[in-house]
């Protein structure tokens, strides 16, 4: 049965039924992202912390917003092409078209990499150290004898799997568990089955909302596993990502970290920044942060006189977010009264990792109230941030399956009805150019307001 109004529009509405289909589609996304623009709008506005302004790499944003308008381009010369029956220059251009897209997401990959391996560490003044973990570092556990298990009865996003999430981390060999009732057992897929399903029935028969499995070892064991790989630990608890949570005792209360920025936007005095202890960045650092500081607040009060200080989160971005880009202070040449952590703790000239040429601190569990890489639990502004960028390239990677379905499988419309497919690749086409659009407004938003 054929489905009419495919190539030919329609009497009442002078569009074919493609047509009409994707513009009520895009409408529908145009309401999306409106709402989540509102949403990024009113996260700032309300923000009871420094908005992160000029944070992501304007470079790298403004080259694929160059991709994307020239992939825009090209997928209307496609089009255009295919009209005119110039099938090898509609092949050429379309796949100009998917090659961008993967340029972009390339690009965007760099991106998202970048933000998983920085980290900020926010100090019990308020202070905000960004840098990067040494390579291999680890957070490490001892003496756990308890594992605490619980189990959404509901469908939830994150479910407990203390199998994929904590055994991988256990040193030393496989644990051993004893059962609230006393049975011994090897934490392993088919054991924790059995218990979870145990679990799940006397809670749902209990009408509780969620099943709670306590493990406690034979013996006491050991864990040791990157940041990233947990949810986050006090001195006596770690909680993995599966929401598992292990009693025992931190290994080590010290955080090592090779610092490349100091935000001191938090702090009332920022000069008395806690960043700035004689055990971290020492004096030195915090001559060069007051000269840099005032330098700035000096050239806003001679270019803007009737402009407040306070009201520009530009200015206060730059003269109150310190970057590092040496190991050793501006100063240190000249020699300085006061040795400082970083240096006590700096690699040798010629050793460490990549990330070796930022001074290097210890920092004390004490002086840290938060620490998280530069993902959503961050702060809102990075939830925001993956949550747009997100969405958006889940919507390039469709557009671009399609047209490269076009490009691929449609071979024998191509030749058979070339017209239909022209149709195709212009409702294709216009999906495509209304997620450039969305990057027009998503690029200024994020990487240069």
């Amino acid at each position: 049965m054929d489905i009419p109004y495919t190539v030919h529009a329609r009497p009442d509405t002078g569009l074919y039924n493609a047509k009409i289909g994707i513009w009520l589609f895009l409408a529908s996304e145009v309401m999306l992202f409106g709402g989540l623009f509102s949403a990024y709008i009113f996260l700032r506005v309300g923000a009871d912390y420094p908005w992160p302004v000029h944070d992501l790499d304007v470079t790298l944003g403004f080259v694929n917003t160059v991709v994307l308008i020239a992939s825009s381009v090209t997928v209307v010369m496609a089009w255009a092409m295919l009209k005119l029956r110039k099938f090898g220059l509609y092949r050429l251009n379309m796949a100009i078209t998917v090659i961008c897209a993967a340029v972009f997401m390339f690009n965007k990959s760099l991106e998202y990499k970048a933000k998983f391996a920085h980290y900020a560490v926010k100090l019990t003044d308020g202070t905000l150290l960004t840098g990067h973990l040494p390579h291999g570092y680890q957070v490490k556990f001892e003496g756990i004898t308890e594992l605490n298990i619980s189990i959404p009865l509901k469908q939830s996003a994150v479910s407990a799997d203390p199998v994929g999430y904590v055994v991988p981390f256990i040193e030393g060999g496989a644990a051993k568990f004893k059962t609230e009732d006393g049975k011994e057992i090897s934490l392993d897929a088919a054991s924790f089955g059995a218990l979870k399903a145990e679990a799940v029935k006397k809670a749902n028969a209990d009408k509780k909302s969620q099943a709670t499995i306590k493990l406690t070892a034979t013996s006491p064991f050991k864990v040791a596993a990157k940041p990233s790989e947990i949810f986050g630990y006090t001195d006596s608890t770690i909680t993995f990502r599966d929401g598992t949570t292990a009693t025992g005792k931190l290994a080590d209360d010290k955080m090592t970290l090779e610092v490349d920025g100091v935000d001191a936007r938090g702090v009332a005095q920022s000069e008395k920044s806690l960043a700035f202890d004689h055990r971290y960045l020492g004096e030195a650092w915090q001559k060069a942060f007051i000269a840099n500081r005032d330098h700035h607040f000096e050239e806003f009060a001679k270019n803007y006189p009737t402009r407040d200080k306070n009201r520009s989160a530009t200015l206060q971005k730059e003269a109150l977010f310190f970057k590092l880009h040496s190991a050793t202070p501006p100063a240190a040449g000249e020699g300085h009264g006061d040795k400082h952590g970083a240096e006590a703790h700096a690699p040798a000239e010629g050793h460490g990792d990549a990330h070796a040429h930022h001074p290097t601190v210890v920092l004390e569990k004490k002086d840290i109230t938060f620490f998280s890489n530069f993902t959503p639990k961050l702060n809102t502004y990075y939830a925001i941030y993956f949550t747009l960028t997100g969405l958006h390239g889940l919507h390039v990677v469709a557009g671009a399956l399609v047209l490269l379905y076009f490009l691929v499988f449609d071979g024998k419309r191509l030749r058979q009805d070339p017209e239909h497919l022209a149709n195709r690749v212009e409702v294709g086409g216009l999906f495509w150019h209304f997620v450039d659009l969305v990057w027009i407004f998503l690029f200024p938003l994020l990487y240069l307001l």
